[in-house]
C-alpha cells in the first residue's frame, strides 16, 4: 500500500470531528476562568497522569523519536532516564507548594514571595519560550499531513492552526485532559501495530531486529565519556537532564497547570506517578521503533528521507492497510491538537492572570476574563503559526523543543527554588539570579563546546548562587512574604514536625509517609531501568 486511501481519509475526518465535539461539549459548561484553566479543580488524578503522558507521546514524540532511534539507536534515552527522579523531586518539593497556594498561574507565587517584577519577568519568559516551542508542536503534525496529502508544509500549518485554535477556544483544560486520555491509547495502538507489521515483514522477525541493532551499536544507551561536549553521555542526561525535566514538569505552566486541576495535594502527587513510571518505557518504545525502521530499511534496500522527521509517517502510509493508516494518522492529529491546545491554554492563562488582570483590567467580571482568555488563545495560535513556518530548519522536532526550553528552564527553576527553600532571598536577588542565569547559559552555548543538556544545570547553579549572594545586599523578606510559600509550611514532612504541637500529627505524618513511599518507589524504578538498559548494552556488545 503506497497511498492514503479514501477509507483512511474517512477515518481521519471522523476522528477529528469526534475530538472537536468533545471540545465543544466541555466548552458549554464553562462559566469562569477557573473552569477554563483548572477544570473547576475536579479532574481525577489518573486522567491528569494520562494527559501528562499523552503530551509526551504527542506528535512530537511520534514523529521525532523514531527518527532519533533510526539515527542513533537508544543513545538519546539518557535524556529521559532521569524522569523518575525528577518526578520524585516534584512530588516531594513543588506540588505541595503550588497546590496549597491556590493559584491559577504558578508565577503568582513569585509575586507573593518576590513582588510583581519577578512575577512579570518570569511569566514573560514562559510566554516567549512556550510560544516558540508551540510553533514546533504545530509544525510536527503539519509535516505529517504534508507527507500524507502531498500539500505544501506551509499550507498544512495553516490548516492545522485553524483547526487547533478553534478547538482550543471551545475546550478549555477539561477538554485538553479528556481528549489526551483518548489519544493516548490510539497512539500506543499505532505504535504497537507498527511494530507488529515491521516484524512480520522481516524474514527473521525479532531476531533480525536484535541482530542488526547489536551489529550497529544501536543498543548502546550509556556513553560513560566525561567529555562535556558529548551531547548524550550518561552524565549529561543525569546531571543536565534531571534539571530539564524538573523545570519542564514543575515550572512550565503548560505542564504543572494540569496538576493544579486535581482536587487536593495527594491526588496531584498521584497524577505524576504515571509519568514517573511509564514515560521512560514509552520513550524506549518509540526509539525502538526507530531501530526497527533502520532494520526494515536496510533489509528492503530503501533510502531514508533526508528529513528524518518524515521517516515514520512515510512508513505508516506505505505499509499500513487501508483504514488502519487513517486511524494512526488520526491519532497523530489528535495528539497534536491535544498538545497544541494544552500549550495554548496555558499561554492564555499566563497572559490573562499574570498580565491582563494585573495591569489592564484588574476589576473586570469573570465573564469578561473568560472572553479575554479565549481571545488570548487566538493570539497565541497566530504567534505559534508564524514561528511554525521556520521550525523545519531546527532539525529533529523533539530535540528542537527541548533545546528551546533549555535556554530558559534552568534559570526559572533556580528562581522557584530560591522562593521556597530560602528565608533570606529577596526580589533583588531573585531577579539578578534569573537574568544572570540566562546570560550564563548564553555564554556557555556561545563560547564552549558542551552538551545542550548541561544548559539546565548551568542555569540553576548560577541562578541559585547569584540570587542568594545578591540577596545579602538587601533587607530580608518580611514574614508575610514567606507565608504559604516556603517549604516548611507546605511540604508534608515539615508539616508533620510542626503539627506535633497542634494535635493533628497523626494525619499529617500519614501523608508524609505516603509521600516518602512514592518518592522511594520512583528511585527504585530508576535503578531497575538503569540495570535493565546496562544488561541490554552488555549483551549487545558481547
Amino acid at each position: 500500500m503506497s497511498e492514503f486511501t479514501w477509507l483512511d481519509s474517512v477515518v481521519l475526518v471522523v476522528y477529528i470531528l469526534l475530538v472537536a465535539l468533545i471540545g465543544a461539549r466541555f466548552g458549554r459548561s464553562q462559566a469562569s476562568t477557573q473552569d477554563y484553566f483548572l477544570g473547576g479543580r475536579r479532574i481525577p488524578s489518573w486522567a491528569i497522569g494520562l494527559s501528562v503522558m499523552a503530551t509526551q507521546a504527542s506528535a512530537i514524540t511520534f514523529i521525532g523519536a523514531p527518527g532519533w532511534g533510526f539515527e542513533g539507536g537508544l543513545e538519546r534515552l539518557v535524556t529521559f532516564l532521569n524522569v523518575p527522579l525528577a518526578m520524585a523531586v516534584l512530588i516531594f518539593l513543588l506540588v505541595p507548594v503550588f497546590h496549597r497556594a491556590g493559584i491559577y498561574s504558578i508565577y503568582e507565587l513569585l509575586e507573593r514571595r518576590f513582588g510583581p517584577a519577578t512575577r512579570s519577568v518570569s511569566a514573560g519568559l514562559f510566554l516567549v519560550a512556550r510560544g516558540l516551542a508551540t510553533g514546533v508542536v504545530l509544525y510536527a503534525p503539519a509535516l505529517v499531513l504534508s507527507v500524507v496529502t502531498g500539500w505544501s508544509v506551509n499550507l498544512t500549518i495553516v490548516v492545522m492552526a485553524v483547526l487547533a485554535v478553534s478547538y482550543t477556544v471551545l475546550g478549555g483544560i477539561s477538554a485538553v485532559i479528556w481528549t489526551d486520555v483518548i489519544q493516548m491509547f490510539v497512539l500506543w495502538l499505532g505504535a504497537l501495530v507498527s511494530m507488529g507489521l515491521m516484524v512480520a515483514s522481516l524474514p527473521g522477525g525479532w531476531s533480525d531486529v536484535f541482530a542488526f541493532g547489536a551489529s550497529q551499536g544501536m543498543f548502546n544507551t550509556f556513553d560513560l565519556s566525561l567529555d562535556p561536549s558529548v551531547t548524550y553521555s550518561l552524565w549529561a542526561g543525569l546531571f543536565g537532564g534531571i534539571f530539564l525535566h524538573i523545570a519542564y514538569f514543575g515550572t512550565d505552566q503548560s505542564q504543572i497547570q494540569r496538576v493544579l486541576t486535581s482536587p487536593d495535594v495527594p491526588q496531584g502527587q498521584r497524577s505524576l506517578l504515571i509519568g514517573g513510571y511509564l514515560l521512560v518505557p514509552q520513550m524506549l518504545l518509540f526509539l525502538f521503533i526507530g531501530v526497527m525502521l533502520a532494520t526494515y530499511y536496510d533489509q528492503h534496500g530503501l533510502a531514508a528521507p533526508d528529513n528524518l522527521n518524515e521517516l515514520f509517517p512515510h512508513y505508516v502510509v506505505s505499509a499500513f492497510p487501508p483504514g488502519l493508516a487513517g486511524l494512526v494518522i488520526a491519532g497523530v492529529f489528535a495528539a497534536a491538537m491535544s498538545s497544541l491546545d494544552s500549550a495554548l491554554n496555558s499561554l492564555s492563562a499566563v497572559s490573562v492572570r499574570d498580565f491582563y488582570t494585573r495591569y489592564v483590567r484588574p476589576d473586570a467580571s469573570e465573564a469578561h476574563y473568560l472572553k479575554a482568555s479565549r481571545w488570548a488563545t487566538v493570539f497565541w495560535g497566530l504567534y505559534a503559526t508564524i514561528f511554525a513556518f521556520f521550525a523545519g530548519n531546527l532539525g529533529p522536532v523533539i530535540e528542537a523543543v527541548n533545546r528551546i526550553g533549555s535556554w530558559f528552564y534552568g534559570a526559572l527553576l533556580g528562581t522557584f527554588l530560591l522562593a521556597i527553600l530560602s528565608h533570606r532571598t529577596n526580589a533583588r536577588g531573585a531577579l539578578s539570579g534569573l537574568v544572570l542565569g540566562m546570560v550564563a547559559v548564553w555564554c556557555v552555548e556561545s563560547f564552549f563546546e558542551i552538551s545542550w543538556l548541561y544548559n539546565n544545570l548551568v542555569g540553576v547553579v548560577v541562578s541559585l548562587g547569584v540570587g542568594y549572594l545578591v540577596s545579602l545586599t538587601a533587607p530580608a523578606p518580611s514574614a508575610a512574604q514567606l507565608s504559604d510559600v516556603v517549604i516548611e509550611e507546605t511540604a508534608p514532612d515539615m508539616q508533620a514536625l510542626l503539627a506535633t504541637r497542634a494535635g493533628n500529627a497523626r494525619t499529617v505524618t500519614a501523608e508524609a509517609r505516603v509521600t516518602h513511599r512514592r518518592c522511594l518507589g520512583l528511585v527504585a524504578w530508576f535503578c531497575v531501568l538503569v540495570a535493565g538498559l546496562a544488561l541490554l548494552q552488555v549483551w549487545a556488545n558481547a
